[in-house]
């Protein structure tokens, strides 16, 4: 595992270059977000901006997770020069179209599968906690604006009762748990895709069975991941009153997202390509 966790930080800080067209396409897409939310007023439009958004993001992750493919092999090779090393690391920029070309379709599918089991997970999750936790009987006024900001939140914290309380915590545990169980199934699903299975729907099977075939090494990996991610989040709410550690937390935030991507597909090649 140590030695796992080494190999994907060289491999990320010889690979920083993924960072460039993650940034550029993260700045594209919220440009775009934010122009639809002002642009758009019909029905035909929004429709129309959300497919474009699906289509982008589909384009996007094709090209991208086939450039950390590519990175991942160009980390075993051997390069008696750095300058060598350097000139191939940038070659990998140009791989993004061939991605694209490859993969635009299976992540396509992807899309709307992830999006469809989420959405009937979601849903029987809610029966299932209507059932078990019931009802939190919410008046509308409690909700306006809660998440505006943490004053607010307080607010309608305060306004609960105990037994309301007991239950919203039943609630975040019971949607907490569910997309933990989920994420766990999803996490080699992008490298079946990229390293072996294009079809989306198979590769999924066939990720969850390869995550459970290695199922210790697999939850150590996710549990690294979350407890990271936890971290990360915690000190980034620290961030938001300062412009400077702001924008030293979204470099981190940047780094991160590389790290485990990479982190994730050095995995899948060690214990399922090699």
């Amino acid at each position: 595992m140590i030695k796992l966790l080494k190999t994907s930080v060289k491999t990320t800080n010889d690979s920083i270059i993924l960072a460039t067209p993650l940034i550029l396409f993260m700045w594209l897409l919220g440009s775009y977000i934010a122009i639809t939310k002002s642009a758009v007023n019909t029905l035909p439009l929004v429709i129309l901006s959300f497919i474009t958004t699906v289509f982008m993001v589909a384009a996007f992750s094709a090209g991208w997770f086939y450039m950390v493919k590519k990175s991942i092999q160009l980390s075993k090779q051997v390069f008696v020069l750095d300058a060598d090393r350097a000139k191939a690391t940038f070659n990998i920029l140009k791989k993004m179209p061939s991605g694209i070309g490859k993969y635009f379709l299976s992540f396509l599918g992807m899309l709307f599968f992830a999006s469809l089991v989420v959405s009937v997970t979601g849903f029987l999750v809610f029966k299932l906690g209507m059932i078990l936790i019931g009802s939190l009987n919410l008046d509308p006024a409690q909700l306006k604006n809660v998440l505006s900001s943490t004053a607010d939140m307080k607010t309608f914290l305060d306004s609960l009762s105990f037994e309301q309380l007991i239950k919203l915590n039943n609630w975040n545990l019971l949607f907490l748990g569910t997309t933990s169980v989920i994420t766990f199934l999803f996490m080699l699903w992008i490298p079946e895709i990229v390293c072996q299975t294009r079809n989306p729907f198979l590769a999924l099977f066939r990720a969850i069975k390869k995550t459970f075939k290695k199922f210790w090494s697999s939850l150590k990996l996710y549990i690294f991941i979350s407890v990271l991610n936890l971290i990360l989040s915690f000190i980034s709410t620290f961030s938001l009153t300062n412009p400077l550690l702001y924008f030293v937390m979204l470099v981190i935030y940047f780094y991160f997202i590389v790290y485990i991507v990479v982190l994730l597909f050095t995995y899948y090649d060690n214990e399922f390509e090699q």
